[in-house]
């Protein structure tokens, strides 16, 4: 059963008042993607307040309320799933509560709608390297373009967002033959991210094998990993996250593994290889530098675990 169908069917037309107030949490976002899912998100939350509880808005929500559609959440969806809700459900209703549209304050929202505790976020698994290479040479035997897109997200821990929305003229040569990859991340931010020569050259051969051009003003526009459903279309993340799934299974790994475990992984190696902080948040495009913390305690965890590498016999 689709988790979706035990919730409230969605309305075809908010009213009025609800679409607005939306509207203006939606403006203090600044990515694309983070607008589509917390748009989704708080339709449903809402729903729920006025299909549900037979609520007229979020000025007549009570603490009760939003326990009861915490204890929904938690029926229908795993605990991971449930917790991603839940922060949006309390960000946007603390913004409700600022612009004066529920007497809920963010102390209550916090309590009665805090995350469910969460063992271990699957996402966050990290490969060794032994399994992302078993990956990379399933991709290789399959097709080149899911080679090529593996290898570039491993060489510069994109995020499946940001992979798929390179094109050709985003790799560019400068002085002395370094290259850099130009990538758009959450926000619209760029940076520019360093290319192994060994990546570049794999970019380069691959490119000239699609019968695509670095010259070419028109090919350095069109997307660097194109759909099978058209050239100048872009991988969806969708499909890059079946991939990743696929070349896994192929690859014999029975741990959970998604687009963001090889992000994860890279910044768990460069923190294992005591890359300084400030650089592992620059070369993945953390905001925050709390963000980036997560992957030196990643590494101290298993450099504290490094004992059973050690095969030797004991003394």
């Amino acid at each position: 059963m689709n988790p979706e169908s035990s919730l409230p069917a969605r309305h075809t037309s908010p009213p009025p008042e609800r679409q607005r107030l939306v509207d203006l949490f939606l403006d203090t976002l600044s990515s694309p993607q983070t607008k589509k899912t917390y748009n989704t998100e708080i339709r449903l939350f809402l729903e729920f307040v006025e299909g549900e509880l037979g609520l007229a808005s979020v000025a007549e929500l009570s603490a009760e309320d939003v326990s009861l559609y915490r204890r929904r959440l938690l029926e229908v969806y795993p605990a991971v799933t449930a917790a991603k809700k839940l922060t949006v459900v309390r960000r946007f209703l603390t913004f409700a509560y600022m612009a004066g549209m529920t007497r809920l304050n963010p102390e209550t929202v916090k309590f009665f709608a805090k995350s469910p505790r969460v063992v271990h976020d699957p996402s966050y698994n990290v490969l060794t390297q032994s399994e992302l290479s078993r990956m990379l040479q399933a991709a290789r035997r399959c097709n080149l373009r899911d080679y090529v897109m593996l290898a570039v997200m491993a060489s510069c821990g994109l995020r499946e967002a940001e992979v798929v929305g390179l094109k050709i003229g985003d790799f560019r040569e400068v002085v002395d033959g370094q290259v850099f990859v130009r990538v758009e991340g959450k926000g619209g931010k760029v940076r520019n991210v360093p290319a192994s020569p060994e990546l570049w050259a794999l970019v380069q051969r691959y490119v000239l094998s699609s019968g695509r051009s670095f010259v070419s003003q028109s090919d350095a526009r069109k997307p660097l990993f194109p759909s099978r459903k058209g050239r100048d279309k872009p991988l969806t993340t969708r499909a890059v996250r079946y991939m990743v799934k696929k070349y896994a299974r192929e690859a014999g790994i029975t741990k959970a593994i998604s687009p963001h475990s090889i992000r994860h992984t890279v910044g768990t190696n460069m923190a294992m290889n005591e890359a300084p902080l400030l650089v592992i948040q620059q070369f993945l495009g953390h905001s925050d530098p709390k963000t980036t913390l997560r992957y030196i305690r990643r590494a101290e965890e298993l450099t504290a675990r490094a004992y059973r590498y050690n095969t030797l016999p004991p003394l």
